[in-house]
């Protein structure tokens, strides 16, 4: 993913330097037609690669005496108002984009300067006369960068290995890491695979000055747990407004603006909210060939006399990106979730900009199946949310001696969870599960689909509007289980598109609570008899699986290329022989997934994206 890079060191010349932070900005730029633009002083060194969408002139830009300097990754909106707020205050602007906005705003507020801004964004202050480093980012830390302090020096980038590119930072492995990413897929907290690597916190502003750093948090979620005598069409209307505002917001600028259209209910509110002023507007779908899904997808499209571009996902698909996916995202996702990268490159043709529904669901109740307040304890509480695999199969997963640092960390992840939401103070079983999604799975698991699209287009993610996501705060949770104030949302704003199905379900968000309850019932029979007939059968189905648009269950099971490749990687000596694994199990978990008695497709893929991250980042190269 392009973005930033810097070093910031006293111990090291000029001219190493320059030499570093060439190294690390060309490790980031993984397309020819990045550009690159580094910066270097007596004792810093700054770059940006990106693709030359979003505030494509020249960074850093400095103040009017040259002694600050600013480089930023990301935009801000409706920043009108502060710009003549400023000019009244006697700043004049040259430029006028979003990073000269936000350097005048700092000279003016200093580190408040956060406090005025609405966006996506990551921001590099440099002062060179008092050799002071600012690094502030947005709200929920949507665009990633990743520090760390070695040999008196603080190196930092966008992506894991541009840190990597100084030889003498000593490649350690951090079990915790480990534990997570086997444990629940992905990484808690702000931690990366290798020691010393940190990723900076949502919402803070990281000041390094005379070779010490310190952290502070701007912002945190504010729930409204009193109750409030409002009826649910309060929070409807209120909440449509203010979506409606966010697409407005984001539709700004010339850009070639599309939308990855899925049938799911995140695209199809965004998709629709655009006003008509801005059409025509491309759709982009990509699944298995007839699926449900881009079935679905096509319907909303057509209602929105909107074109559509379709995109196959096949089997093998993974076999040519799996290695770069998990490159790009430093081996934090499970290369089976890369699912759309293979296709963005394509899709650059028809558009500069993706409006993608990050954190919609999530914010509307997309964790809430079931009602949290029956929840016994804590640990019951997470249990809807944090799907882990339990310990006693990761037991025979990794060896004895491996196991045994497993469990200490896999305790410590627990126990982690468990106390998440104890700074907020938040009472509501609810908004504390709300608040672990957006604080951990939204940022360390669902963020990296952002990361691989941002290697070939910019993204906009109208859901995280500070404004819309502000007012969400306030609903009381019972409105939101089943995600009923969402689909109650969309059917008054879109009635059109009504008869529209949810591919979740395969119902149009009009359905009764009978066929709702039907639909379940049929769901389940269909699941128990698959489970069925695989027994006796080994691969076969008796129903095929159709509504979503990958099934690496079956594909992982049938495709020869697909299966070839994964045991191929995994069975392979040196994958078996590493210090972690039981090499017996392994070959269990491959011979019970391809049999049809067991589906370990996300396993295997854990498996598989972590033996690819050492190939790339641990192994020695040849």
């Amino acid at each position: 993913m392009p973005g930033l890079i810097g070093i910031i060191s006293k111990r090291k010349e000029n001219d190493t330097i320059e030499n570093l932070l060439s190294k690390m900005g060309k490790s980031i730029k993984h397309e020819e037609w990045h550009k690159m633009e580094i910066h270097t002083s007596k004792s810093a060194g700054l770059g940006r690669v990106h693709p030359g969408i979003f505030n494509p002139e020249p960074q850093p830009i400095f103040n009017k005496n040259k002694t600050v300097c600013l480089l930023m990754d990301g935009e801000i909106y409706d920043y009108e108002c502060l710009e003549q707020e400023l000019i009244q205050k006697g700043h004049g602007f040259s430029i006028g984009n979003d990073p000269e906005i936000i350097l005048h705003l700092y000279e003016e507020y200093g580190k408040g300067f956060v406090h005025n801004l609405n966006g996506s964004f990551t921001v590099i202050i440099w002062d060179e006369k008092s050799e002071k480093l600012i690094i502030a980012n947005d709200r929920y830390g949507i665009r990633p960068l990743y520090y760390s302090e070695h040999n008196g020096s603080l190196l930092f980038g966008s992506e894991v290995k541009a840190i990597l590119e100084d030889e003498t930072f000593e490649r350690i492995i951090d079990d915790r890491s480990v534990a997570d990413f086997f444990s629940f897929g992905y990484i808690l907290g702000n931690k990366t695979f290798f020691r010393g690597i940190e990723l900076l916190p949502p919402a803070s502003i990281m000041t390094y000055d005379s070779g010490r750093i310190s952290i502070e948090q701007y912002w945190d979620f504010d729930f409204q747990e009193e109750p409030e005598d409002l009826p649910e069409e309060y929070y409807i209307e209120k909440s449509s407004k203010l979506v409606l505002q966010a697409v407005e917001r984001h539709m700004k600028g010339h850009h070639r603006i599309g939308v990855p259209l899925s049938g799911g209910l995140d695209s199809r509110t965004i998709v629709a909210s655009i006003p008509k002023k801005y059409y025509p507007v491309d759709t982009f779908t990509f699944g298995k060939k007839d699926c449900e899904d881009v079935k679905y997808a096509k319907m909303i499209s057509d209602k929105l006399g909107l074109p559509q571009h379709f995109y196959e996902f096949k089997p093998i698909d993974l076999v040519s990106y799996a290695e770069k996916a998990v490159y790009l995202t430093d081996g934090m996702q499970n290369c089976i979730h890369a699912h759309r990268m293979q296709t963005y490159n394509e899709i650059r043709e028809f558009m500069d900009v993706a409006l993608m529904g990050w954190i919609g669901d999530s914010a509307m109740g997309d964790y809430l199946h079931g009602d949290p307040s029956k929840a016994r304890d804590k640990f019951e509480l997470f249990k809807l949310i944090v799907r882990f695999l339990p310990v006693d199969f990761l037991r025979d997963l990794f060896n004895e001696n491996y196991f045994i640092v497993f469990q200490k960390n896999f305790d410590l992840s627990m126990n982690y969870i468990l106390k998440i939401d104890e700074k907020a103070n938040i009472r509501l079983s609810g908004n504390r599960l709300m608040y672990y999604n957006f604080k951990e799975r939204q940022r360390r698991f669902i963020s990296m689909g952002l990361v691989l699209a941002r290697n070939s287009a910019e993204v906009r993610t109208p859901f995280s509007d500070y404004d819309f996501i502000d007012f969400i705060l306030k609903i009381p949770p019972k409105f939101k289980v089943g995600k009923h104030i969402y689909k109650k949302m969309i059917l008054s704003m879109f009635p059109d598109l009504a008869d529209c199905p949810y591919q979740a379900t395969g119902l149009p968000l009009n359905a009764p609570a009978y066929r709702q309850k039907a639909n379940y019932l049929n769901e389940l029979m269909k699941k128990i008899i698959n489970e069925y007939t695989l027994k006796i059968f080994k691969s076969k189905l008796f129903f095929e699986k159709n509504r979503n648009f990958h099934d690496y269950d079956n594909w992982i099971r049938n495709n020869d290329e697909l299966r070839e490749y994964i045991t191929g990687i995994l069975l392979e000596e040196r994958t078996i022989n590493r210090q972690y694994f039981n090499k017996k199990n392994i070959r269990k978990i491959l011979d019970l997934h391809i049999s049809g008695k067991k589906d370990y497709s996300e396993l295997i893929g854990r498996l598989l994206t972590f033996e690819l991250w050492n190939r790339l980042f641990i192994d020695p190269k040849s």
